[in-house]
């Protein structure tokens, strides 16, 4: 039993951890934005290789009964800043596993449309009310904080998206019904 007890115990260290460090990384990049340090690197990038490495990895993180579908076309190429592009789509995806139902559904897509990128992230999840919708892109808002709380969020991820996607020419919105879902677009130039 007290073995049992000692791997909890380091397992519910490992989570905390986990939940610092991301906490650290999220606040030294905002940190950054502000102060217009973020440097940025923009060189040709796969975005479709790079999308389909990040669904896997999140599959991977979020074992649960969730269940993630991908669309996306290959071979989709954009000046993009490597980390930066990956760090949008963690945090779009993470949030559709943070706010999706028991036995629901993640869709993820990406397509090319009149020389612009097209990313979409889509979940029947706990949605989001018409009131809160505008609010969303606010460092420290969240929708549920019960919710946020559990995962180590802060509710920056949604407010870094955002400029991450401006600081590539492009633009994220969101659409979403209370109790039916939510719907993440991110367009940007190739």
């Amino acid at each position: 039993k007290n073995l049992d007890e000692a791997k909890e115990s380091v397992l519910s260290i490992k989570r905390q951890s986990d939940k610092m460090s991301k906490l650290i990384s999220e606040l030294l990049t905002i940190s950054r934005m502000d102060k217009n340090t973020q440097k940025t690197n923009f060189e040709d990038v796969d975005i479709s290789e790079l999308l389909s490495f990040v669904c896997d990895e999140q599959e991977e993180i979020h074992d649960g009964t969730i269940s993630l579908v991908k669309s996306i076309k290959p071979e989709i190429h954009a000046e993009a800043d490597r980390f930066l592009i990956t760090r949008l789509f963690i945090n779009l995806i993470s949030n559709a596993y943070q706010y999706g139902r028991e036995n629901g559904e993640i869709k993820v897509m990406l397509d090319e449309n009149d020389g612009s990128v097209v990313f979409t992230v889509s979940d029947n999840g706990i949605g989001i009310s018409a009131e809160n919708l505008p609010k969303i892109w606010e460092r420290f808002y969240q929708v549920d904080t019960s919710r946020s709380n559990e995962s180590g969020s802060m509710g920056l991820g949604l407010s870094m998206v955002k400029w991450i996607a401006e600081c590539h020419g492009g633009k994220v919105t969101a659409e979403s019904k209370l109790g039916e879902g939510t719907v993440f677009s991110f367009t940007m130039p190739k």
